[in-house]
């Protein structure tokens, strides 16, 4: 699966490279949400974890869906130009008409763009919605009910954590890493006015394909879709915390003229860092004949970047139940795959670190 962007008849002046300090934020918050899906950051994160008052770590816990593996377009620049602190950017949300609000929160809270067909202004479609983000899982469930009963009390409470944090420990991080992502965005900036659009939008990626007769380029994903730059603008933003990921955001707002859209936005890693791993050679063996069957790297594709149920993976893989849970016990076996219950289901997710860890690991043993 993978994301095409078509850039075909893209005038340089729709593509801006700038930072985005609540982009930047959210990405912070994914990391608190997901600390074992970034190895690098683990020791980091438990530290703002336990230095946050309590309300502020409940509301981090409370509001995670937000910035989840598909995290929400409100905290991605909603238009090409208009940098600004974090306040300016805060303003944006809060002005942001509510029904969009509802919407932009609501496709994110859910988690799955191609399945998000519920008009929230409508009560029984409503009720359905809160009902399909309870079965995801509970924490979805309880933030849905949420946002339909009173969006605007979820938009302050969302700001007041955005505030909170500045306050308690983004704020001297991001004086730290504004200066490197303000210099990756200048050297993207520069690539834009002297290189074609495909070449300098590829290099943001290690797995990207580039066309430039085709002028596309292609990001493996767990998505499938094409996504059309011309006319809608393109905002690139670097991100310190962001990495590994590459995201692309093309969400379209329902109601508004093509023209009003907002920008496509890629948030890209604006440098690159390798994990390290202590397994031995025999477990590293071990792990690499497990993921050679094409059905247990399927799940850990899933897995990698959110928890899920053995239901929502055979309905995600096309598996039947039984195939996903001996696959997943063949995981739990070598170490790869953690099982837990979380109210009334059992989630399964990645152990990020030793999964990071097999091509170190391979490497040093191989060294020493």
């Amino acid at each position: 699966m993978s994301v095409l962007l078509r850039l075909h008849g893209v005038r340089p002046a729709e593509v801006t490279a700038r930072c985005s300090v609540v982009a930047e934020l959210m990405a912070c918050l994914h990391v608190l949400a997901e600390p074992e899906h970034h190895p690098d950051r683990t020791a980091w994160a438990r530290r703002v974890i336990a230095d946050l008052p309590a309300p502020a770590a409940a509301d981090c816990v409370a509001l995670a869906p937000l910035w989840a593996r598909f995290r929400t377009r409100l905290l991605l620049p909603l238009e090409s130009g208009g940098a600004g602190d974090l306040d300016a950017e805060l303003g944006r949300i809060s002005e942001l008409d509510l029904g969009e609000f509802v919407q932009m929160a609501g496709m994110a809270v859910f988690g799955l763009r191609q399945n998000f067909r519920w008009p929230l202004d409508d009560a029984a479609s409503a009720q359905e919605f809160v009902r399909a983000c309870a079965e995801r899982s509970t924490r979805r469930g309880v933030l849905a009910a949420e946002l339909v009963a009173d969006p605007e009390r979820l938009r302050g409470r969302l700001i007041g954590l955005l505030l909170g944090a500045s306050e308690t420990f983004f704020g001297a991080l991001w004086q730290r890493v504004r200066p490197s992502l303000e210099r990756s965005a200048e050297r993207v900036g520069a690539s834009l006015r002297t290189e074609p659009l495909p070449l300098v939008i590829g290099s943001l990626a290690a797995n990207s394909v580039i066309d430039v007769a085709e002028h596309t380029v292609e990001f493996s994903k767990l998505q499938q879709s094409a996504v059309s730059v011309r006319g809608r603008g393109l905002v690139l933003v670097p991100s310190h915390f962001g990495r590994p990921h590459l995201l692309v955001k093309d969400d379209k707002v329902k109601g508004r003229p093509p023209q009003l859209q907002p920008p496509v936005v890629v948030q890209y890693p604006a440098e690159q860092h390798g994990p390290r791993g202590a397994d031995t050679l025999d477990k590293i063996r071990e792990r690499l004949l497990v993921l050679t069957d094409a059905g247990r790297l399927e799940i850990c594709r899933h897995l990698i970047n959110e928890q899920c149920t053995t239901t929502e993976l055979a309905w995600r893989t096309g598996m039947t139940q039984p195939q996903v849970s001996r696959h997943l016990r063949r995981l739990r076996e070598v170490g790869l795959v953690e099982s837990a219950r979380h109210g009334r289901t059992v989630q399964h997710r990645i152990q990020t670190s030793r999964l990071y860890g097999i091509g170190y690991d391979l490497v040093a043993g191989i060294v020493g």
